[in-house]
């Protein structure tokens, strides 16, 4: 059954839609669709619900012979394997074996474990869910609540000079940034978009930008070495085998499900399709995606594996696609953490100078001068110039991703 909160961002977007000059209609929808659905979900059983309040409860012990920094993570897919990326870098940096670290979740938990379990070698010591834990915070020598950039929230200064000096200069050096650049962290959201420009300025991305001051010498490479499973046998079950096949995804935030503006139009996928058919006939175009209400069926692809998937099996098909055709997100993110190969991203409202990665195919069209993001609060929702068709995804036609997918196999 589909997560209640997926599905009701989605009936909410609908529902705004459709009656929006008719609010009580829409009330009276709602009100039967949460009924419908509360009858559909099963009643957990009295030992399972004792177990989860048993979760809820657990206390985190620490280890007080040792350095304990906690780290809180949010965000979606991409953000956690910026994140991760950036807690190997701090673990690498401070080798020693005083040190223990945690990793909150804010949500996604099992996104952020199948990261950290995908690692080649331990990265962190445990993992928890921010939800029911957040008393145990204040019991770290360092906590760190890690978005854009890293944001100490506790220190215990003196035991860390005693334990581990050569943190205690970071641990100044994140103060510092952050009483430099007070509004990214008291206005985090509407901001970013001005530190995406900072980091565009300083000539870093978005992969690196948690790195403050280049301290742990970051570049844009994924250090993070992450693996697959079961690679061979998972491409003969979904009947890719041996051939060479395209990934393409068209999807976005629960949040904004299929109407984000950062989505490349829905009729340029299906030409798209239709053109790598009629080109590439050797290539199997095989369409990825979270759910069908968040990624809709893409007309032509030859195997449709859309709410087919779990992230395990997701990774094997980024990894071993010959090409991988996208907007700005999650899934561009993942390929080039598991050094894939080349994605044909399809840019607009956010800025390819900071999310693109210099390997990928970024397109950016002519529709507009420049990246929008956060200008206004409901940037993704619409944009300025064109509510129905965002100029900068729609001047970047079929052809021109065709022609950027045909450089890619030339190369290949």
């Amino acid at each position: 059954m589909m997560d209640y909160f997926d599905e009701i961002h989605v009936r909410l977007e609908k529902y705004k839609k459709v009656y929006k000059k008719h609010p009580r209609a829409a009330i009276i929808k709602m009100l039967l669709w949460n009924g419908a659905f509360l009858l559909k979900v099963p009643k957990p059983d009295k030992a399972q619900k004792k177990n989860d309040d048993e979760q809820e409860t657990k206390q985190i012990v620490l280890n007080p012979k040792k350095v304990n920094v906690g780290f809180l993570i949010r965000g979606g897919m991409g953000d956690y394997l910026v994140q991760a990326n950036y807690i190997y870098k701090f673990r690498q940096k401070y080798q020693d074996e005083l040190l223990n670290i945690d990793v909150f979740t804010r949500r996604s938990y099992n996104t952020a474990k199948l990261i950290f379990d995908s690692a080649q070698y331990p990265v962190i010591d445990g993992l928890y869910e921010e939800e029911g834990n957040k008393d145990s915070f204040r019991n770290y020598d360092l906590f760190i609540d890690l978005s854009r950039y890293p944001d100490v929230k506790r220190r215990q200064l003196g035991r860390i000079a005693e334990a581990m000096p050569e943190l205690l200069d970071y641990v100044f050096l994140m103060e510092k940034f952050r009483a430099e650049n007070e509004k990214f962290y008291k206005y985090a959201g509407s901001s970013d978009g001005q530190s995406a420009m900072l980091c565009i300025l300083e000539g870093r991305k978005r992969i690196n930008q948690p790195d403050i001051y280049g301290y742990f010498g970051m570049t844009e490479e994924y250090e993070l070495p992450l693996e697959t499973k079961n690679d061979e046998e998972y491409l003969k079950e979904v009947g890719i085998g041996d051939r060479p096949f395209i990934t393409i995804h068209r999807g976005c935030d629960t949040n904004y499900t299929k109407d984000s503006v950062k989505l490349w139009p829905m009729p340029y996928y299906r030409i798209l399709v239709r053109l790598l058919k009629e080109k590439y006939p050797d290539l199997l175009v095989v369409q990825i995606g979270v759910s069908v209400d968040r990624c809709p069926e893409i007309e032509g692809a030859d195997i449709n594996l859309v709410g087919k998937t779990t992230l395990e099996q997701v990774m094997v098909l980024l990894k071993h696609a010959t090409v991988h055709i996208d907007g700005e997100g999650g899934m561009v993110h993942l390929r080039h953490a598991l050094k894939g190969g080349k994605s044909v991203v399809v840019f607009g409202p956010t800025s390819a100078e900071f999310f693109g990665y210099s390997e990928n195919e970024n397109i950016v069209g002519e529709g507009c001068n420049t990246w929008c993001e956060w200008t206004f609060r409901n940037w993704q929702e619409r944009c300025m110039r064109d509510k129905d068709k965002a100029p900068c995804m729609y001047s970047v036609v079929p052809e021109m991703v065709l022609e950027r997918v045909g450089k890619v196999l030339e190369e290949v």
